[in-house]
């Protein structure tokens, strides 16, 4: 029998069970569960306190708004986004027939978990509380006609004083609104049908499979939120995609080197770890960078200088997944610490995980990498043609003398080599 089809005792004793059940998997149903044994056990005001504590726990949760209620979101959240063991082992692609066993029976109890409602919540509160209410009275009696006393009736309230007794504080509803999503997952495509097969499948228990598909395909955690990562005190931090970057055509040739390797490695072909090597402001970062734009399956992590220590775990936990990353060391140095500290932990780069491409930015020349692009510095003419390129990329426009007379000026009042960076201040200038 379902929650929903059961009377207010017996669904509140089921209910609290389940969440026993769910043991360390969910910490929503933990507080639910405290929840349910406050009211069990006649602690109303323990009850009411675990309500508000549940409820504010769940407004501060990382949950993605999905489907209209609160405790929905929370249950799907904990399921489809937390890196639990399930998740993990199917995102490598592993079969445990015991954990599918656990996983199908934790969907079965969460998903009949789903159908509390604040309002059912609420419902359960009040009538165990009439419940006991009407023991109480019974208790009363006997205990007069074992003593000899009057066995009167109890004075019975109004309704007002009935409702207040019942619902002694307002209880903030988990229903916020209709379902549909309000912000954009970069793998919104299919966890908006794993979303809609969960929202109309009475026993979530049939979406083990599933589940397990998705996992096996898109990747677990952040992953399925984010493409793009910088490694910050040993934490993936997610950053904003940046806007799209203009192809240089004095760079044509290495963009065109460093595209056809990342294709490859994106179809599972053959491709080298390569080390993008040039001066300062001559566009290395912002060449990789521009391949989430070409690239929208792939992954990028930036790795700073300092953060290369967390290589090794890092290349641990890719490597767990199934999709494809590029890991980009910026500006290292070429035959430093953090190349040599991933050539000893793959064998020479021979071990990296099929999964993972290693580039690097640096301005020295060196190091293990099997694979050479050089960004050399532009010449005056090369330069007024980057700053042509990124006016008309804004669709602006300004005669080749005035673009030639400010790159002289530039470097006349610089006096530095001649970058990308120095280019695209110029024609932020000329815009204005």
């Amino acid at each position: 029998m379902r929650l929903r089809d059961m009377n207010p005792g017996e669904a509140l004793a089921a209910a609290a069970a389940m969440t026993l059940r769910l043991g360390g998997f969910s910490k929503a149903a933990e507080l639910m569960g405290e929840l349910l044994m406050d009211t069990w056990t006649t602690n109303f005001p323990g009850a009411l306190g675990a309500y508000h504590r549940l409820t504010e726990y769940m407004l501060s949760s990382p949950a993605r708004r999905v489907t209209g209620d609160l405790w929905r979101d929370q249950l799907l959240y904990e399921i489809i986004q937390t890196e639990h063991p399930f998740a993990l082992s199917a995102a490598r692609g592993i079969r445990d027939e015991a954990q599918l066993m656990a996983m199908r029976e934790r969907l079965e109890i969460m998903g009949e978990l789903s159908t509390l409602t604040s309002q059912r919540i609420a419902q359960l509160i009040s009538e165990r509380g009439r419940s006991s209410r009407a023991n109480d009275a019974v208790a009363m009696k006997s205990t007069a006609i074992w003593s000899g006393g009057s066995i009167s009736n109890l004075p019975r309230r109004n309704s007002e004083e009935e409702q207040a007794a019942q619902l002694p504080l307002e209880f903030t509803p988990w229903k916020y609104g209709q379902a549909g999503l309000t912000d954009s997952f970069v793998s919104d495509e299919a966890l908006e049908e794993m979303y809609r097969r969960f929202l109309e499948t009475a026993d979530w228990g049939e979406l083990t499979e599933d589940i397990w598909n998705f996992f096996a395909s898109y990747g677990t955690g952040e992953f399925l939120q984010h493409r793009f990562f910088r490694i910050e005190a040993g934490l993936l931090v997610p950053m904003e995609e940046p806007e799209a970057i203009v192809p240089l055509s004095a760079y044509e040739e290495q963009h065109s080197r460093l595209m056809e390797n990342t294709i490859r490695f994106m179809r599972g072909e053959k491709a080298v770890n390569m080390l993008l090597l040039g001066g300062m402001g001559t566009g290395k970062t912002a060449q990789a960078v521009s391949l989430l734009q070409e690239l929208p399956e792939v992954r990028l992590i930036i790795v700073p200088e300092g953060e290369t220590a967390h290589i090794p775990g890092l290349l641990q936990r890719l490597s767990g997944q199934p999709l494809k990353f590029i890991l980009l060391l910026d500006d290292i140095a070429a035959d430093g610490d953090g190349i040599r500290l991933i050539s000893s932990v793959t064998a020479g780069f021979r071990a990296i995980p099929p999964n993972i491409l290693i580039y690097a930015t640096s301005r020295e020349e060196g190091g293990p990498l099997p694979g050479r692009i050089t960004f050399r510095y532009p010449a005056l003419k090369e330069f007024t043609g980057m700053i042509s390129e990124f006016l008309e990329a804004e669709g602006k426009y300004s005669d080749g003398q005035a673009i030639h007379n400010a790159a002289l000026d530039y470097q006349v009042d610089a006096r530095e080599r001649l970058t990308v960076t120095g280019a695209l201040m110029i024609a932020g200038e000329m815009e204005e």
